[in-house]
Parts: C-alpha cells; structure tokens; sequence
C-alpha cells in the first residue's frame, strides 16, 4: 500500500453522515482527516401526489443517495411503488447503495464518470417517446437531464424530496487540529461556493489558493470560476475510490519533504 497519504492532513467537505467511509479509509493509511460539513441536506419528504406521480411512471431516475432517502422517509414509504415501474435508474454507486439498502435493484446504473450524461447514454433511456419520467432530486439543480429526456420524447416531472442548505458554522483554517489542510477535497459546486462563505474574512484567500482536489471536471471548472485556483487535482468521479486514487497521485508527485 502506498504512504503517500501518511501524515497529510486533508480536509473533507461532504455533509453529516456521508463521510464516515472515506475518512474512515483515509485514517487507515495515516492520514489526519478533518471534517467540516461545507452543506446542509434536510430531507423534504414527499406530500400525497408523490404517490401519484411514481405510480405514472415508466421510469423513476435517482440523482443522489439523499434523493432515495428522502423519497423513503414520508410516513408512507414508496418503495413497493417504485418496484413496479418499468424501469429505475440511479446515476451512480452511491445511489445505487442506497437503493439496495431499502429493498430497490436499478435497472440501470450510469456508468464512469457517474453523472448525467453517463446515464443518458444507456440503451434503455434511447427511446422514450410518450414515456413518463420521474426525476427524484433536491430543490433546484442541473436541468440537463430533463431537457435531454424531453428532446428524447418523454414527459418528465420533478420529485423534490431534499433540501441543500449552506452551513451555519464558520470555518477556520488556522484553528484546524494540527494546522490548515494541505488538501481539501470538493465533491459538488455549491460545496465550493459555500466554504467561500463560511471561512474567516482573512483566510479567504488562503482558501482560494489551497490545494484542492475536484470530484470531477465540471466540478473543478467550477472551482476556477469561483475564484479558487486550479484544483490540484481532479477525481474521475466524487465516489471514495476515486478521490482517494486523486488524493494519492497528488501526494505522490510532490517533491520530496513537501
């Protein structure tokens, strides 16, 4: 195993609850992990129509983990519902876990680098002319796939079971446990966004010019445009296994005592 990690201290961003695997696995090869939840997810379970709407639905199309969490925590979880479409799609692992925790096999899973267009590219989401799709999100977000979806002939509704919100705490770098982070790792654009907003007025542009590792391209592109500089690294998707390989190569090729 390599100690490229040994001693770093790295900084992660993910929200309550959906970090313990990665720091988990980070530890394990030396490194000191801090955590500062960069967003909020506050789960809005759905009200009657919901029910309605899957019950439609040729295919339920899953964009998070938090998306199937909150679908399932109404006082009337849809699980049996959704097992009777024709089709369920899960953009990635993650959610794809998520859905074999309640009881749920997708029938497609987007494939690398696990995101939209990735999951367009499945056979089963070609042809969808009069077929009605569910998209079961967060409030607000890339509308891409359902644009594409209804260019492909399909009717798509939104199904908006959980809520992003920016921290309320505000983060110090210099305060961290054993200093700043020489690395910070950013897993979506509004986690970039936010910690600009949550860090101390005076490290603003320490943080802009830390080394941060992307969860993918878009999401680094992201990061330029807020300012940051170029991410130090950049993940071929936001899943463990891949940001970690990122964090490594990036350690990695650091001179020596770095």
């Amino acid at each position: 195993m390599s100690n490229a990690l040994s001693g770093r201290r790295i900084l992660l961003t993910r929200p309550e609850g959906q970090v313990e695997s990665l720091a988990a696995r980070l530890r394990a090869q030396g490194a000191e992990i801090s955590h500062f939840p960069a967003i909020r997810i506050t789960l809005t379970p759905p009200d009657s129509t919901a029910r309605v709407l899957v019950e439609q639905a040729t295919f339920v199309i899953f964009v998070s983990g938090n998306a199937v969490r909150g679908l399932m925590a109404g006082p009337d979880p849809l699980v049996h519902v959704v097992r009777h479409a024709s089709g369920i799609a899960a953009i990635g692992p993650a959610t794809t876990q998520a859905l074999l925790q309640v009881g749920l096999e997708p029938d497609v899973v987007a494939p690398p680098p696990y995101n939209s267009e990735a999951l367009l590219s499945s056979p089963m989401l070609q042809s969808l002319k009069h077929r009605q799709v569910v998209i079961v999100r967060g409030q607000s977000g890339r509308e891409m796939l359902a644009e594409e979806l209804g260019r492909r002939g399909a009717e798509v509704r939104y199904l908006e079971v959980y809520r992003r919100d920016p921290p309320i705490e505000r983060l110090s770098l210099e305060k961290m446990p054993g200093g700043p982070p020489e690395a910070t790792c950013i897993t979506s654009a509004e986690i970039a966004e936010n910690l600009l907003r949550c860090v101390m007025s005076e490290e603003e542009a320490a943080l802009r010019r830390s080394a941060l590792i992307a969860g993918n391209t878009r999401i680094a592109e992201a990061c330029r445009k807020l300012g940051y500089a170029a991410p130090a690294g950049v993940a071929e998707n936001p899943g463990d296994d891949a940001m970690i390989d990122a964090l490594t190569c990036y350690f990695a090729a650091l001179p020596p005592n770095a």
